[in-house]
């Protein structure tokens, strides 16, 4: 969902908004709520509109202005105005949870807080107010993310009632993740093309001059070596070897420097299946391989000379890597209780008055001037 990748504190954005010169924010609150008319004050409202404007420049399709676009099945607009109201009712809902439970910040969270706010209202406070934003509600945002970090640390941490098993961690580490050493080599026009054209731009070639060399070529060679029992780490430092050789001056005195030895887990790579920044085609294939093959696996761009290792041996990988396990594990989880937060809140009171004052127009006006 979009919803989870919103960030409720991502209002530093607005700082590069044009601002006029009146001050937003007539009414004090959004929301109300229990017998004794609780508020929940404006400047929470405006930092999530702004966080709601922001992120739906990323996900509009069509129209010539961002309000005149649709999201999912609905306008721009009511888009933005619905998101921005659904992560106030999880600031309030968070809230309330919190002190159901009887959590606390620690004096480390109300610390790092404090300076973070008195840092930002230095620099800043004057167009917060601008904005809408008092130095409370700010600080208020900051202490509903310390809140929510701590309240998934309750529920899914070391202790929790919902914390997962050591073996619930191991399986999800061995479905997810692989370890392998690889090695590339860049497609050069060589390799696309045929026997004939080949052949023409060989006879074509002045003297002295060579074609590019073989990308696919360079990795069969460099995969045979590996069939015939050298190690990858081998040729993964006759590579680098020679790319320093490239790039490095000679040192006045010609004098060599001695070759560091280096830990061999330096060249390997532990890799998520769901990690979009490694091509597809490497996590995939890669994940299919057994420990201790080796193979070529071709993207777009490069030959990768691939070797599929054991991925936790001593069980080291795992432990150092929990709290992102977790995180991956259980964030969807935890998304779908916060939501049944909000469903469970008590009856709310909307200030429309505060909905009209922030709506996307108005925000739009403020950013394009």
């Amino acid at each position: 969902m979009m919803m989870k990748k919103l960030s409720a504190v991502a209002l530093a954005v607005a700082m590069s908004f044009s601002l006029s010169a009146c001050t937003l924010g007539s009414t004090s609150w959004i929301l109300k709520y229990g017998d004794d008319n609780q508020e929940v004050p404006t400047g929470i409202y405006v930092q999530n509109m702004y966080t709601a404007y922001s992120a739906a420049g990323q996900y509009a399709t069509g129209g010539d202005t961002l309000l005149e676009s649709s999201i999912e099945d609905k306008t721009a607009d009511q888009w933005i105005r619905d998101t921005a109201m659904n992560l106030t009712k999880q600031y309030l809902a968070v809230t309330l949870k919190f002190d159901e439970l009887g959590l606390t910040l620690t004096e480390a969270e109300n610390t790092n807080i404090q300076s973070m706010v008195d840092s930002v209202w230095k620099s800043y406070g004057e167009s917060y107010t601008l904005m809408g934003v008092n130095r409370d509600s700010y600080q208020k945002m900051l202490e509903y993310t310390a809140k929510t970090g701590d309240l998934f640390q309750h529920f899914y941490g070391e202790g929790g009632e919902l914390a997962p098993t050591e073996e619930e961690y191991k399986q999800y580490f061995n479905d997810n993740y692989d370890r392998t050493r690889a090695v590339s080599y860049a497609k050069t026009s060589v390799d696309t093309m045929t026997e004939d054209e080949l052949a023409a731009a060989e006879a074509e070639l002045e003297e002295g001059e060579t074609l590019p060399e073989s990308g696919k070529a360079q990795a069969e060679a460099a995969l045979a070596r590996l069939q015939n029992g050298e190690d990858m780490i081998t040729i993964i430092k006759e590579m680098e070897a020679e790319q320093e050789q490239d790039s490095e001056e000679e040192t006045t005195d010609g004098e060599e420097t001695a070759e560091e030895e280096t830990d061999p887990s330096e060249y390997d790579n532990v890799v998520s299946i769901n990690n979009t920044s490694v091509p597809e085609v490497y996590r995939t294939e890669s994940h299919a391989m057994a420990v201790g093959e080796v193979k070529i696996i071709e993207s777009d761009n490069y030959y990768y000379v691939v070797e599929k290792l054991e991925l936790d041996p001593d069980g080291s990988e795992l432990t150092a890597r929990k709290s992102s396990l977790l995180q991956e594990m259980k964030s969807d989880e935890f998304d779908a209780m916060v939501q049944e937060w909000i469903a469970a809140l008590p009856e709310l009171t909307v200030n429309e008055k505060t909905v009209e004052e922030f709506s996307p127009e108005v925000i739009d006006k403020r950013q394009n001037g």
